[in-house]
């Protein structure tokens, strides 16, 4: 396996690489929404890392960096900076994102004083479902929690909006349930055409072909027709409706799948786009024999020396049962990042390393890969996962495994 991960401030470890010597990079770097108040997430990257991005990068090669829906901007604007050209903004949708707002009314009642609560048993009969679901725990600590612990700090019950005052904003919340994350696609600049950079550096183009989108089935499929693509007769006229045109007026009709879009994701009712969920638990701790059972949820996000003295309170050892990262990402969703925008045998970099998800990735389809990290535990963590991932038999990341457990 071709893979190094750098140790260190990415600042400083990107400059012992050596000049356009990276075919892509592919990142998930910081937010920049002070994730659980962690200083590491201030910023979506320093402009001097993305700098040395450029720097290391061939004429011509891509980057490709996540963001928050509310926070592209500024990482838009810092590749802007470092030199980048923006060529797009790709979505990545998922089903199993669950709101996280503060509801109004009910923190009104909280003030006011609370003179009545429901129990976990009427608010399941007033909503009509089960609090145990994902990510609808509306506020209870609930004894039966997805990791086996009560949520901290929480008392078991709700509050019920009994004055006008709470009554009056009951319903009215502080944000929209997530459901999808912003990938800015920049491009190094490049003298002369597309044609003669890809002729002389090999970057520049994306690659179409590797990443067209299945069909859904027979019907759903073009078959040669007088030397054409043509769509079977029983789904022209649906997909006419659809698109607004005639299956062989469409020049991009491909036996070999859909062109692919800059959505990825699930569109519900019409399902025509590269479809990722959010990572299993099984695929975030691959490489550990045993995964924390249960799942310390207070430990998410913290740095080493924040686990430790976790660990310490419990009286638990300083060692590591699984993969604590916060924001994983699913490796089959930067496996399609990188074959868009690489070609075989290439380098690919991840300045913001993490637990490795692009380094399994980049690894299984025959790239060399490097990454930068500064947190030491991470490193391990993902060399662990990038051996095991390419050498032990994967765990699959099913639609419906991304409600067996959200941890």
């Amino acid at each position: 396996m071709n893979y190094e991960i750098l140790l260190g401030d990415n600042r400083d470890t990107l400059k012992t690489l050596e000049d356009n010597s990276v075919d892509a990079v592919v990142t998930d770097p910081p937010y920049g929404i002070d994730f659980l108040g962690k200083s590491w997430d201030a910023n979506t990257g320093a402009l001097e890392t993305y700098t040395e991005c450029l720097r290391v990068l061939k004429p011509g090669g891509y980057i490709l960096a996540f963001s928050a829906a509310r926070t592209y901007h500024h990482l838009a604007i810092t590749l802007e900076q470092a030199g980048f050209e923006i060529r797009d903004q790709l979505m990545w949708l998922y089903a199993s994102g669950f709101p996280k707002a503060q509801d109004i009314g009910k923190a009104i009642q909280r003030r006011q004083g609370v003179d009545e609560e429901y129990t976990i048993e009427e608010w399941e009969a007033k909503q009509g479902y089960s609090v145990n679901r994902p990510g609808e725990t509306m506020g209870f600590g609930d004894p039966k929690n997805r990791d086996g612990h009560s949520d901290a700090g929480l008392s078991g019950k709700i509050a019920k909006c009994t004055s006008p005052q709470a009554q009056q904003w009951e319903g009215w919340k502080t944000a929209l349930k997530p459901a999808h994350e912003p990938i800015c696609m920049a491009r190094k600049p490049f003298k002369g055409s597309t044609i003669d950079n890809v002729l002389t550096h090999g970057v520049g183009a994306l690659n179409i072909d590797a990443t067209r989108i299945d069909y859904n089935g027979p019907s759903d499929k073009p078959v040669p027709h007088g030397g054409k693509a043509r769509m079977h007769k029983d789904n022209q006229n649906w997909y006419k409706n659809q698109t607004g045109f005639k299956p062989l007026d469409n020049p991009e009709i491909n036996p070999q799948g859909r062109f692919p879009s800059n959505v990825l994701g699930e569109v519900e009712g019409y399902q025509k786009f590269f479809y990722c969920p959010k990572v299993s638990r099984k695929e975030r701790h691959i490489g550990f024999e045993k995964p924390p059972e249960p799942y310390d949820r207070r430990t998410e996000g913290l740095d080493s020396a924040g686990i430790q003295g976790i660990q310490k309170l419990n009286g638990e050892k300083n060692t590591h049962g699984g993969n604590n990262h916060p924001t994983v990402k699913p490796v089959e969703l930067m496996k399609y990042l990188i074959q868009l925008v690489t070609p075989p045998n290439s380098t690919v970099l991840d300045p913001f390393n993490g637990s490795g998800s692009t380094g399994m990735a980049a690894v299984e389809l025959g790239h060399r890969y490097i990454g930068c990290e500064l947190d030491p535990d991470y490193v391990e963590i993902a060399k662990q996962r990038i051996v095991a991932w390419n050498t032990e038999p994967k765990p699959e990341n099913s639609f419906n495994e991304m409600f067996t457990k959200i941890d």
